[in-house]
C-alpha cells in the first residue's frame, strides 16, 4: 500500500519537530525511512519550499522518494498532481490535516490518515526498529581470542 506524505503538514503536527527548526526536514525523512522499511511499501514525502540539492524529486532508497514543487506551486499542489498521475489511488494513503487535500483525496478514492495519528505510528516504528537494532548489536558481539580461552578455562575447570 503506497503513501504519500504531506511532509511539512506532518511536521507542523509533530509536537517534538519545529518547522522552523533547519534540520527538521532531515530528522522526518529518518523517521519515516524507517516506516518505509519495516513496511516495505513505497512511500513519497512532498515538502514544500527549495529542494535541498536541487532535484525536485529525491529517491532515498528505491521505495522512498523526497518529492518537492515546482517553482510557484505548493506541495499541496503537487500532492494532487502525483494523485492525479497515479494508477491504483484505491490502495494509496495520503498523510495530512489539510482538508481540501483530504477532500480531494476522497473524491479519487484514496484513503487517508491524520498526520498526527501517523506520526505516534511513525514513532512506534522507530522505537521497535531501534530496539531491534540494539538487539542485533548485543547479538552481533564480537569476542576476542583471549575472552575465548578464558572461558574454555573456566568451563574445563581449569
Amino acid at each position: 500500500m503506497p503513501y504519500i506524505i504531506d511532509g511539512n503538514n506532518l511536521i507542523g503536527c509533530a509536537p517534538e519537530f519545529s518547522l522552523g527548526d533547519p534540520e527538521a526536514r532531515g530528522k522526518m525523512i529518518t523517521l519515516v525511512k524507517r516506516f518505509q522499511e519495516s513496511k516495505n511499501t513505497k512511500v513519497t514525502l512532498v515538502f514544500d519550499g527549495e529542494p535541498q540539492g536541487g532535484d525536485a524529486r529525491q529517491p532515498i532508497n528505491s521505495k522512498l522518494t523526497v518529492a518537492y514543487p515546482r517553482i510557484g506551486l505548493s506541495a499541496d499542489d503537487e500532492i494532487k498532481r502525483i494523485l492525479e498521475k497515479y494508477q491504483h489511488v484505491k490502495e494509496t494513503v495520503l498523510v495530512t490535516t489539510d482538508r481540501e487535500l483530504k477532500s480531494f483525496a476522497k473524491e479519487k478514492g484514496v484513503r487517508t490518515v491524520n498526520s498526527i495519528e501517523f506520526f505516534y505510528t511513525l514513532k512506534k516504528v522507530s522505537v521497535s526498529q531501534g530496539h531491534k537494532e540494539e538487539t542485533l548489536k548485543r547479538v552481533n558481539a564480537r569476542v576476542s581470542q583471549s575472552e575465548v580461552e578464558q572461558w574454555l578455562k573456566i568451563f574445563n575447570g581449569e
